[in-house]
């Protein structure tokens, strides 16, 4: 009467093991993110260039806090268990398309800076 159902691929341990794989490689690009912006924040302090150094101070503090702030257990900043069982999938985006919008007006900027100083030369 009662069949005993066999492990498919979306039982809890499949389930949790497929994620991980997939969110490992972005897991190594959290440290370099924190340490290169904050690296280029700290330069712009030292090089005096006040409002490039305050665009880049709320995105530095931000990552910072992110990094600290990961609960202990947690694989990092992107858990992908924490993820998929809080339904956090919609802040991460809406957070990866905020630094997408911060990141190109920054390329931009720069390249605007770049090509001045070229042609002031």
């Amino acid at each position: 009467m009662f069949a005993v159902r066999s492990a498919s691929p979306l039982s809890a341990w499949g389930f949790l093991s497929l994620p991980r794989g997939l969110f490992t490689p972005q897991l190594w690009w959290v440290i370099p993110e924190l340490i290169g912006h904050t690296i280029v924040t700290v330069l712009m302090l030292v090089s005096l260039h006040w409002f490039i150094f305050l665009l880049n101070l709320p995105v530095a503090t931000w990552n910072i806090y992110r990094f600290i702030m990961v609960p202990s257990g947690n694989m990092g900043v992107f858990d992908p268990t924490e993820i998929h069982n809080r339904g956090q999938l919609k802040s991460h985006m809406k957070e990866a398309m905020i630094k997408l919008g911060f990141h190109l007006l920054c390329f931009f900027m720069y390249l605007y800076s770049m090509i001045l100083a070229l042609i002031n030369d």
